[in-house]
């Protein structure tokens, strides 16, 4: 019999069959956002791990003290040793003796809410002693001179595009390091940029139960201690370090010297009113002031006249010392002192746009004046829409 027939055999092929590959379930991670990679490059600059003794060097207004002591606690709750310094910007140097600095031997440096300018001034004097340093600043971009070390600097436009006059470094600490809400305020509100903060400081407000003009006091009170009692810059600083909240500060020692303050400002303001220079045809006004009362002075008398230059005069030696403030953003006050001081010798000039400063020798006084009306002549206003 013939035998069955059988079946085809299935031709199977010598290559292999590429299995399809495996999808991950997992979540692609998101890429950083730009203050999260500014935080990294900060973080890993310090090396918290690593470091042992880190030195804070300040501004000595609102801004400058409330951002130094933010930067002290994130510090001590790392467990970094560190000791803060202030500049002081009558003696261009810092609020302690240079041996007290190299004393202290900072294996690296924190620069608060200073100017290349400044850090180029402090660095002539202890620069060999700073280690690497990181600037954390809202001014206009410059060039620090000096320096020995590797750096990094950290404005506003590394991680946004707010407007730097609008972003206080004290607000800058916050962000980056987790700083503490209701010193941050204080430091909002000397910088004037408490429009653009509006959220948070009504947040912080309700969170305290304390109101924006009592926030408001407290930030007159740093200025009054930091402009008229500089002995006394230390004992506040390490008094906001340790309360625990705006109500401490309100109810401290240090408002009896904020009283007189008040007065001395009044003074200032009606005599500002009664025999003020001022140009109509540019909308500027100058007035000399007494000593370490100009920039608190020019603020308040800003507000009253946004769409006005105000410039206050002072004189502590050899030097005029001035602040500038326009609040309408129409004009530059950084470029107008500039080109105010442009060719005087040891003029200097910069700052924000509503706020800047200028100090250049006495007997240029008149030569500043006309300067700055040419620069207003030939810049007016612009249109901030």
């Amino acid at each position: 019999m013939p035998g069955k027939a059988k079946g085809k055999k299935k031709v199977v092929s010598s290559k292999k069959i590429k299995s399809k590959p495996k999808v991950s379930s997992k979540p692609l991670p998101k890429p950083l956002s730009g203050l999260e990679f500014t935080q990294n490059r900060a973080l890993s600059f310090l090396e918290l791990n690593q470091t042992k003794r880190i030195a804070i060097i300040s501004d000595n207004d609102p801004d400058g003290m409330t951002s130094a002591v933010q930067m002290k606690k994130f510090l001590d709750s790392k467990k970094v040793g560190n000791k803060v310094f202030f500049y002081d910007h009558y003696s261009n140097s810092l609020s302690s003796p240079n041996d007290i600095f190299a004393k202290f031997s900072p294996e690296k440096t924190i620069f608060l809410d200073l100017n290349e300018g400044f850090i180029s001034d402090v660095l002539l004097q202890i620069g060999k002693f700073t280690g690497p340093f990181l600037v954390i600043d809202h001014h206009q971009a410059g060039v620090i001179r000096n320096n020995s070390y590797r750096c990094i600097v950290i404005k506003p436009a590394s991680f946004t595009d707010i407007q730097p006059s609008r972003y206080p470094v004290s607000k800058m600490v916050h962000d980056l390091f987790g700083g503490n809400d209701w010193v941050c305020e204080i430091g909002v509100i000397g910088d004037f940029a408490f429009e653009q903060w509006a959220d948070f400081l009504r947040k912080t407000e309700k969170k305290y139960n304390f109101s924006y003009a009592k926030f408001k006091e407290l930030d007159d009170l740093v200025t009054c201690i930091t402009s008229q009692y500089p002995e006394k810059m230390i004992s506040l600083f390490e008094f906001i370090c340790s309360a625990k909240n705006p109500k401490d500060l309100l109810h401290s020692e240090f408002f009896a010297f904020k009283k007189l303050f008040d007065s001395k400002l009044a003074e200032q303001i009606k005599k500002f009113e009664e025999s003020a220079e001022c140009f109509n045809d540019v909308q500027i006004c100058f007035f000399q002031g007494e000593v370490r009362f100009s920039s608190k002075l020019s603020n308040l008398i800003s507000i009253k006249n946004p769409s006005k230059v105000i410039v206050i005069f002072e004189q502590p030696g050899e030097l005029i010392k001035c602040s500038i403030r326009r609040q309408d953003f129409k004009v530059s006050c950084n470029d107008l002192a500039k080109a105010a001081v442009s060719g005087t010798p040891l003029g200097k000039g910069g700052g924000h746009i509503p706020a800047a400063g200028a100090t250049f020798p006495k007997e240029y006084l008149d030569e500043f004046k006309k300067r700055a009306r040419l620069y207003l002549l030939e810049n007016p206003p612009k249109s901030t829409s």
